[in-house]
Formats: C-alpha cells, structure tokens, sequence
C-alpha cells in the first residue's frame, strides 16, 4: 500500500505527514533534513517528478546542524586533493550554485593571504594546486591590490578567487522547501529514526510516531550518518568530531571580501577567518577542537584562545572588541580507525544491503558540492526505479 492510497487517514499540514500507529510503504525514504538531503530530495523529484519521497528529519526545522553552523561560504575548490569527489564535487557544485541560485549568493570573492616567508612558500603550493585542479578565476595580487588591504591586514603576499562566494543559507532553505511541496513528497520534521531493519529487500524503518516500508533508502543524516548505519549492522566507520567555534567582531571592519589565512596541515581546517552575512556583521572562525560528541556550548576563555590566531593577521582588533557567537561540528570520519579525508558517497551493495545509498563524512565543502552531490546521487540509483 503506497501513501497516496491512504490519505484519508493522515493529517497533512504544509506537507508535513504524521501518521499515528499506521505503517506505510514509500518508494523511497531520506533520512537528514539538512542541505544535502533536501538537495537530494529535489534532485530525484526533478528525474522523476511521481516518485513518492518521504524525507524524515529528527529536529523541528531543517539544517540545524551541520547546514546553518558553518561560514556559509561556496569555496571555489582550491585545496582539496586533485580528482577526489571533494576536488570534483566542490568545483561542480560552484558552478550550479551561480548558474541556478544567483539571488541566494553573494559575489564577494576571498583573499589568501600569508603573513611571513613559510607562509608565502604554502601560498604558492596551494595557488599551483588550485590551478592544477582547474580551478577558473584565480589570481595574484600586485603591490597596487594590497595597499587597500594592508590598512586591515598583516599581508606580504596573497592571491584572489572571484569565484568564492557566501550563501544565504535560511533564505535558501525556505526557499526549497517550498519548492519541494508537491502532492508527492512528504516532510516528516521532528522524528528521529530508533530503529531500521532489513529483510527481504525491504527497509523497515520506526520513529517515536510512525513505523514505514521503503524499497530505497539514502542515507543523509549528516552527524547521525554513522548511528544511521549501526542500525543496518554497518560498523567500519566511525565519528572523528572536530568543533569550530566562531566570535563576532562589534565593530565595523572590511567586509567587501573574504579574508583567509595558510590552510592548517591536513586540511582539518581552513584556519580562523573572515565571515559576513546580510547584517555585515563579521566572524572570525572556525577553530578547529577534537571533541567526543555533538556539543555546541562555548568556553569562557574561548576569546582568548582565538585571539592570537586572529591578531596575526587582522589589525585593529581587540579582545574586547571580539564576543562569543556560535559554533558548528565538523563529521569528519575514521575507515577502520584512519581518518577519511573524503566524501563517503557510497551504494550498500558491498555489504549486501541492495538500494541502500549512504553520505558520510560530508564536511566542508559538503555545502559548496551540495547540488553536484545530489545529482552524483541521483546518478548512482537512475535504474533502480
């Protein structure tokens, strides 16, 4: 029995299905109301416009997580390791994000900047990559470019990409939301899956409130991707949480453009940088702190562990001009105990699971790739319908 054969049982209120104590069978169910799932969701419902969806996400209202606790910025792909799917997915889903959500993007282009000779050589290591991986729209700053900056920055040598840019991330999330409203898909906000089954080809699936059937499952839960997998027996990954905080500056400060340092060894961060939305207002973050879990509470004495990371480069700037904002936690993943420094955009094939499809470890530039992501998905399960 499919959902739409049951709709005079259930209560619909924009789109969000609750059934009580009633299982149902959907074609296909996401797990993970954040910008990954929701682009996924759109995706398949674009190929196939009748497919019944039900996305399933466990909090109140969509990305509070990993989606909304981050810069907001859409990365040009300069850092990552050539042809990885971060490398490929981060510069496709660049270009979508301007070629199709234009008024939800702000052109604002970033600076890299080093401060000394060490960071110079790693500046022009990351610039020869960059431009080894393609990346379009990149260039060195001549003396004449730095003079404007250097009244803000400590800079001896840097580099601009025309093509970083920040997202407005609410705006664009409603926006979606509204557009996936069909009599199709279904919305299931505030149900955390508890348990997931399989027999028979079959996925069987029970929240709190409901207890569904699916023949295709997607896997998108962001921070809970690896708690999703326990439950189908899945145990060869592992989280490796990494927290970044973020501090507001109370004073006006340049914001035309974004303003990056050196990348950290290992990309297990981008460094403390510029951040700025539709108030103007600016953050400096993320840190970058191994933590156990999911928490987003801030030390006391969290300014003064930033601030010599932000004095480096930025002049002007104060302890007492800084104050505690907000912080964010990176999904990063461990494969059998090593960390993995890609996307894991896998089928359950190998492990005998048949139309499972799973996203771990989707951190930055998981935001940028997010569009390209959904459509290397989509791809993966074109003839499984």
């Amino acid at each position: 029995m499919f959902i739409g054969d049951v709709l005079n049982i259930l209560t619909l209120s924009n789109r969000m299905l609750v059934a009580y104590n009633y299982k149902m069978h959907i074609p296909l169910v996401i797990i993970g109301g954040g910008v990954i799932g929701l682009s996924i969701a759109q995706e398949i419902q674009r190929k196939y416009p009748k497919l019944e969806i039900a996305l399933f996400e466990k909090e109140l209202y969509l990305g509070e997580h990993s989606t909304h606790r981050n810069s907001g910025v859409l990365h040009a792909g300069l850092y990552y390791e050539k042809n990885s799917l971060k490398h490929l997915l981060c510069i496709k889903g660049n270009d979508l994000w301007h070629s199709e959500n234009g008024p939800f993007v702000n052109n604002c282009g970033k600076y890299l900047v080093a401060t000394n000779q060490e960071e110079i050589i790693e500046l022009e290591r990351l610039y020869d990559r960059a431009k080894d991986n393609g990346v379009k729209e990149i260039s060195w700053c001549e003396n004449e470019d730095l003079k404007p900056l250097q009244q803000f920055l400590n800079v001896r040598k840097a580099f601009f990409s025309k093509k970083t840019s920040i997202l407005n991330i609410p705006l664009y999330l409603k926006d979606l939301e509204i557009k996936l409203q069909s009599e199709s898909f279904y919305l299931l906000k505030n149900q955390k899956i508890k348990k997931i089954t399989y027999k028979n080809n079959i996925f069987h699936l029970e929240t709190d409130l409901e207890s569904v059937t699916c023949d295709h499952l997607v896997n998108a839960a962001g921070l809970g991707a690896i708690e999703i997998r326990k439950m189908l027996g899945l145990s060869d990954l592992e989280n490796h949480y990494v927290k970044g905080n973020y501090l507001k500056l109370k004073k006006k400060y340049y914001n035309k453009s974004l303003i990056y340092p050196v990348p950290l060894p290992g990309l297990k961060g981008l460094g403390v940088h510029t951040s700025f939305g539709e108030d103007g207002l600016i953050r400096f973050g993320p840190n970058t702190e191994d933590v156990q879990g999911v928490d987003y509470s801030q030390r006391e004495n969290l300014i003064d562990q930033m601030y010599p990371e932000i004095s480096k480069i930025f002049k002007s700037i104060s302890k007492g001009d800084l104050e505690r904002d907000f912080c964010g936690i990176r999904p990063k993943i461990k494969l059998r105990g090593k960390i993995y420094n890609d996307f894991w955009i896998k089928s359950g094939e190998d492990y005998g699971l048949k139309n499972y499809f799973e996203l771990c470890g989707i951190e930055s530039p998981g935001l940028t790739s997010a569009p390209a992501i959904a459509k290397y998905l989509t791809e993966l399960i074109e003839f499984h319908f």
